[in-house]
C-alpha cells in the first residue's frame, strides 16, 4: 500500500527542535496549503506505480502535459548530465523524469532529500541534504551515480525554483559543482530550457521573505501547491539543446566563468 504525504511527521522527523513549539492549527494549514489531499489522491491512484511509471501516471491525473522542441538533440549513446532552468519545482521535476525515462533506462534526478518522502519517485531521485551538511554515505552514493556507465543525469543547478530577480522570473546563480561533476565524471551536458511561471502568490511570497530578511524558504511549502493547482491543464514547452562536451570546460574561463555561460546556454534555447 502506498505510504501517504504527512507534512506533521515530516517535520518532527526532519526537524524536531521545531515541532514540539508549532500548534496544531498551523499543521491543518500546512496540509491544506501543501495539498496533501490532493498529493495522497495521486499517491493512492497510483499504488505500485514507481519511477517513470508514476511520473507518466501524475501528469495525467493533473491533465499537464508538455511538448519538446529540438528532441533530435537528444543522444543516443553516451553519458550525460541533463541541466535546466527551475521554474516550477515540481511539475517540470516530473516531466524531466518522464523525457529521459522514456528514452534512457537508467535515469536519476537530483532532489532535495526532502523529496524522499514521496516513495515511488525514489528509484529515480538522487537524494541532497539542503538544510545541512552532506552524510558521507550520500557523498559516496552521489560519486557512484556519476562514475555508472548506464545511468543518466539530470539536475537544477539553481538548486532551488527560479523567482522574481531584476525584474523577470529566472534562476539565481548555478552552482559550480555542475561543472566540476561533467569534468571529473568526463561526462558531455545536455542544456534544457523549460518554458514555465509559478503563482504570482508564489513570487509575491519569496519576494515578502526576501524583503524581511527571512532564512526559513517558505516557497518549499508553497511548491506542491503549484504542482497540483497551478500545473493542472496546462502545456508546457521544454526546448532541448545540443550536447556541450565536457573538454569545453578548459583553462580559458574559470570555473564560474564557465558555470554562468552554461546558465546562459540554457535560456538561450527559447530565443
Amino acid at each position: 500500500m502506498a505510504k501517504l504525504l504527512d507534512i506533521e511527521s515530516v517535520v518532527k522527523n526532519k526537524l524536531p527542535q521545531y515541532y514540539k513549539k508549532i500548534p496544531k492549527f498551523v499543521f491543518s494549514f500546512a496540509k491544506w496549503l501543501i495539498c496533501q489531499k490532493e498529493m495522497n489522491y495521486i499517491l493512492t491512484t497510483l499504488d505500485g506505480k514507481e519511477g517513470v511509471e508514476f511520473a507518466d501516471g501524475a501528469t495525467k491525473i493533473l491533465k499537464a502535459d508538455y511538448k519538446l522542441v529540438g528532441e533530435e538533440n537528444m543522444p543516443d549513446k553516451g553519458r550525460f548530465i541533463f541541466v535546466s532552468n527551475h521554474p516550477l519545482g515540481g511539475f517540470d521535476g516530473i516531466s524531466y523524469i518522464k523525457v529521459l525515462g522514456s528514452k534512457y533506462p537508467k535515469i536519476k534526478l537530483i532532489v532535495n532529500d526532502i523529496l524522499m518522502n514521496i516513495e515511488p519517485l525514489r528509484p529515480v531521485f538522487l537524494p541532497v541534504n539542503t538544510l545541512g551538511a552532506q552524510k558521507r554515505g550520500d557523498m559516496e552514493a552521489i560519486d557512484n551515480v556519476y562514475r555508472d556507465e548506464e545511468t543518466q543525469i539530470m539536475t537544477f543547478p539553481a538548486g532551488f525554483c527560479s523567482r522574481y530577480i531584476d525584474g523577470k522570473i529566472q534562476d539565481i546563480p548555478w552552482k559550480k559543482s555542475v561543472i566540476r561533476q561533467a569534468i571529473d565524471s568526463k561526462r558531455d551536458i545536455v542544456p534544457m530550457y523549460f518554458d514555465g511561471r509559478n503563482s504570482t502568490t508564489f513570487y509575491a511570497t519569496e519576494f515578502l521573505r526576501r524583503k524581511l530578511g527571512m532564512k526559513f524558504n517558505i516557497g518549499l511549502i508553497l511548491l506542491p501547491w503549484q504542482t497540483v493547482k497551478t500545473a493542472s491543464n496546462k502545456t508546457f514547452t521544454i526546448h532541448i539543446g545540443k550536447p556541450i562536451p565536457w573538454q569545453t570546460f578548459d583553462n580559458s574561463k574559470t570555473i564560474s566563468e564557465w558555470t554562468e555561460w552554461l546558465r546562459q546556454q540554457s535560456y538561450n534555447l527559447k530565443k
